[in-house]
């Protein structure tokens, strides 16, 4: 045995082995090392979630804004997707997906034969699968061992989950170039379009981009690259039998239209302003990439429209120096915003386009007059109280003497408070805040969400002129009163979220309430009556505006209000039905003076005239509720009394149950 064991041939033999197992094990411990020992499990890219772009949506479902830091990804399922987009993916990326087992040694040798015999398109030969388990866990670092990880990895996930599982995760992970991942994000960046209406010519140009973006898109690359690709692409499909000789003829000529906008956003200020709402409500990171679905209650058609009204009377307006425009619908018994135009062209650079004056601190002029009389008519007054419309100086400490001024320079003696607030008259409401009392006044403001008067001290008796700065939101905040009878709601532009998973996660459920969305009151139902009915009388409001004004729409009862400020640099008009509430100012963002801007026939009350035309098109007649603790008695003017036979001026009043006149006129 020895003897045998010594021969030259034994010993060689014994060698080789000794040999054999040292390299086999020297390959197993490289292969653990390099390969194994730090290998993901295939369940790490079965359960990965991408990061998922959260979506705005209007009301009726219009995308509006998409929301995403570096990749746009909208996810999607298979099921949603037409047959020829996924065969088209197929095709020209692996061809056999539904019969290998996560990697496919033909595809391999495909690949190598087409990349060395100079073949007309460049192939990797890795997998649907393959390519999955790179983009998730493993990146693209080309070495053996991530390969090898790579193969072992794939067959681990085609064991966990069904092919169209993995191809859904898939088409939501892979780049089509840009910040577009995903066929959602793709067909929405390059065609503006669900990837659910994507037609086979599209369909074939978005699988051709997926080898490399960067080479195929129209966009970067050579800008006909990507028309070969789309070709070979449907030669393919034709190979495999997936489409006929007629679609391929067909879809091989038809020219690609892409959208002219890749980066699209509807409604900019107001979906940078919803964005915001969410960054400040969830955090920056859950929004960009949790996929959330937002369904704000913007009125699509209705936003395009104001946007229309806003910018083609801003131009209109050109030469009497006024530079910009914005506009606010809401519904105020739920604060929903229907409508946000925060600059006459967004795009506007030079203008400041993207400073959105909804949120804007801008002087309201007269428009925060109606706060005034409200608080004057909850102290006890009525609609034919006579206020004092003659010259008045008040001290001011340390500052000296304010001597208010009517905007016609005029003064009219005794006037009654309809004619007051209706006409816009300065002095009457400046002896009314005196009553009243600044703080007084700041406080109920600020219950009513008007939250920039912050140090009282600041502000004098102008106030009620509009001297303190305000936010056209917060004026919806406080005009919402009004025709909510009594009730402020706050603007809120949310109807739903939901996550990726389609799991609700904040519903706004008062928008559907017959109540609204109303909480605590701040007037009486029949003083916020009041102030409807004088601020919808043409015939009051007539002494200032003359009759026939932008101020009056049609038959309708519309209640409105106009604001100017010193030397016209805003010009404001607020004004309402019951069921919509519009706000529209113009002026110029750098402050600078407009010329020749009148109130109620040049200016905002032109765009504000425009846009409740459209709101009240085809409706019936508009009249404000009558509350239960309003009643109607003929009075005689200007006494204010009772009517009687010798009386020479009588009209019918609405009063406040209790605060009517209980004498009659001698």
């Amino acid at each position: 045995m020895l003897h045998r064991l010594s021969s030259p041939g034994a010993i060689g033999r014994h060698k080789a082995l000794i040999s054999l197992g040292s390299a086999t094990l020297l390959a197993l411990l490289w292969l653990y090392w390099f390969v194994l020992r730090d290998l993901p499990p295939a369940a790490d890219v079965v359960e990965f979630q991408p990061a998922a772009s959260g979506q705005l949506l209007a009301r009726d479902g219009e995308l509006l804004f998409r929301l995403f830091e570096e990749e746009d990804r909208l996810p999607v399922t298979l099921a949603s997707l037409p047959r020829h987009l996924i065969d088209a993916v197929l095709a020209i990326e692996d061809q056999d997906f539904y019969s290998h087992w996560g990697f496919s040694p033909a595809g391999m040798a495909r690949a190598l034969r087409n990349n060395f015999t100079g073949s007309r398109s460049l192939e990797g030969g890795s997998t649907i699968t393959q390519q999955l388990v790179k983009n998730r866990v493993l990146g693209s670092e080309k070495t053996i061992p991530r390969k090898l990880k790579e193969l072992i990895l794939a067959m681990g996930v085609e064991r966990l989950a069904s092919k169209d599982e993995i191809l859904e995760m898939y088409l939501n992970q892979v780049a089509f170039g840009g910040v577009a991942y995903g066929v959602e994000a793709a067909a929405r960046s390059y065609f503006d379009k669900p990837a659910s209406a994507l037609t086979l010519n599209e369909s074939a140009f978005l699988a051709g981009l997926l080898r490399a973006p960067s080479t195929y898109s129209p966009f970067v690359g050579t800008q006909t690259a990507h028309l070969g690709r789309k070709r070979v692409v449907l030669q393919r499909m034709l190979d495999e039998g997936w489409i006929s000789q007629h679609l391929h003829d067909q879809a091989r000529d038809e020219p690609l239209v892409f959208s002219p906008t890749r980066t699209a956003i509807r409604a900019p200020h107001f979906a940078l302003y919803v964005r915001q709402l969410l960054i400040d409500r969830y955090g920056e990171n859950r929004v960009h990439t949790e996929g959330l679905r937002v369904r704000t209650s913007l009125d699509w058609p209705l936003q395009q429209e104001v946007q229309r009204q806003v910018t083609g009377t801003v131009n209109r307006l050109f030469r009497y120096w006024v530079g910009n425009g914005a506009a606010l619908v809401t519904r105020p018994l739920t604060g929903e915003i229907l409508s946000m135009v925060g600059s006459a062209d967004f795009y506007d650079k030079e203008a400041e386009g993207e400073v959105n004056i909804a949120l804007a601190l801008r002087q309201p002029g007269s428009s925060i007059k109606p706060l005034t009389y409200a608080m004057s008519l909850q102290g006890g007054k009525t609609p034919v109280t006579l206020l004092s419309d003659t010259p008045i100086e008040l001290e001011i400490p340390e500052e000296g003497n304010y001597a208010p001024r009517n905007i016609d320079y005029e003064f009219r003696g005794d006037v009654t408070l309809r004619q007051a607030l209706a006409a816009s008259r300065n002095i009457p409401a400046v002896n009314e805040l005196v009553l009243i009392g600044v703080r007084n006044y700041i406080e109920k403001a600020q219950t009513l969400g008007i939250d920039t008067w912050q140090d009282q001290n600041d502000f004098r008796f102008a106030l009620t002129l509009g001297s303190g700065e305000v936010r056209m939101l917060d004026m919806m905040h406080m005009y919402s009163t009004f025709p909510n009878l009594g009730y402020a709601v706050a603007p809120d532009p949310i109807l739903s979220i939901e996550d990726r998973y389609g799991n609700v996660i904040y519903e706004r459920e008062c928008v559907t309430a017959a109540d609204g969305c109303v909480e605590d009151q701040d007037f009486d139902p029949g003083v916020a009556f009041l102030v409807n009915d004088i601020l919808s009388d043409n015939e009051a409001r007539s002494a200032t505006f003359g009759p026939g004004s932008d101020l009056e729409v049609g038959n309708h009862s519309v209640a409105v209000k106009t604001g100017t400020t010193d030397e016209l640099r805003d010009n404001w008009t607020i004004g309402y039905t019951s069921d919509r509430l519009v706000a529209v100012w113009i002026g110029n963002n750098d402050n600078s003076p407009m010329r020749f801007i009148h109130s109620g026939t040049l200016g905002a009350s032109t765009i504000w005239n425009a846009i409740m035309q459209h709101l009240l098109e085809s409706q019936l007649p508009h009249r404000f509720p009558i509350p239960e603790d309003i009643v109607s008695e003929e009075v005689c003017l200007p006494a204010g009394t009772l009517g009687c036979a010798t009386c020479a001026e009588t009209r019918y009043e609405y009063f406040v149950r209790g605060s009517a006149p209980d004498t009659r006129c001698q």
